[in-house]
């Protein structure tokens, strides 16, 4: 626990100036988050015995960041494409397994690519770092306000195939902080959003935090490794601290350009 305290003080900083500073700041910060994320995913891969094309996928995934960061100059829709041939055309050369390779490439680089993509593109609008922050801080305090009541009061195994330790009292318990959170943010930082509003935002982070971290879980159950990698000690790789992440900040990526008009 005192490894994971340390750790996760000393990664904040590095993760919220990037993200405040904007610009190629953010970017560099969200490649480098990508591709490790994608090194860990193809390792996962080839454990369960897939071939994925591991070079070519992770160029793809950066391009597909890329492209959500200047879409004007390197559209996604091109860059989506374009992968989905080159990959294909690989997958061609492998004589038992060309699906297998196909797919797990193409999985890899457009699961983490178009997720971690649409967060930069969150960064991009007006007031965008604080739209970023609302998501990253109710999915920290939704998993935490999970584990803590999870460790105290959890009884009832959620999903114990996918995630063993999970109990419905910590799922609960993360999205009623979520919820609290999402209106207490809703109030304290400069956002458009009601307090009503954030109370209900929160609450949906919440449920797809959960969904996020079960597809990450699925992946590793499937593998038989607790942690993706070890990229952070005490926590795990950096698929471990992203699962809920990936569906959360997508998520408040459609709420500021379809509610608000963005």
């Amino acid at each position: 626990m005192i490894t994971r305290i340390v750790v996760g003080i000393l990664a904040i900083p590095l993760v919220l100036l990037p993200i405040w500073l904007g610009g190629v700041w953010c970017l560099m910060l969200f490649l480098a988050v990508s591709l490790i994320g994608g090194m860990e995913f193809y390792t996962l891969a080839q454990r369960a015995g897939y071939r994925p094309v591991r070079a070519l996928g992770l160029l793809w995934l950066a391009a597909l960041v890329l492209s959500h960061w200047a879409p004007a100059h390197l559209p996604p829709t091109v860059v989506l494409g374009s992968g989905l041939i080159l990959t294909l055309i690989l997958a061609l050369g492998q004589h038992q397994t060309p699906m297998h390779t196909w797919m797990s490439t193409s999985v890899g680089a457009i699961y983490l690519g178009t997720m971690l993509g649409q967060a930069l593109a969150l960064r991009q609008l007006p007031q965008g770092a604080w739209w970023i922050f609302f998501g990253l801080f109710i999915t920290w305090i939704n998993d935490t306000g999970a584990y803590f009541t999870g460790v105290t009061v959890g009884r009832h195994k959620l999903w114990p195939r996918l995630s063993p330790k999970k109990t419905w009292e910590g799922t609960v318990g993360g999205w009623m902080g979520a919820a609290l959170s999402g209106g207490l943010f809703a109030w304290l930082m400069p956002l458009p959003l009601s307090v009503p509003a954030g109370v209900a935002i929160g609450f949906v982070c919440g449920v797809l935090a959960l969904f996020g971290d079960l597809a990450v879980s699925m992946i590793k159950r499937q593998v038989g490794v607790k942690d993706s990698g070890r990229f952070f000690p005490g926590h795990g790789g950096m698929l471990d601290r992203l699962d809920s992440l990936l569906f959360v900040l997508p998520f408040v990526y459609y709420v500021a350009l379809l509610w608000f008009g963005f």
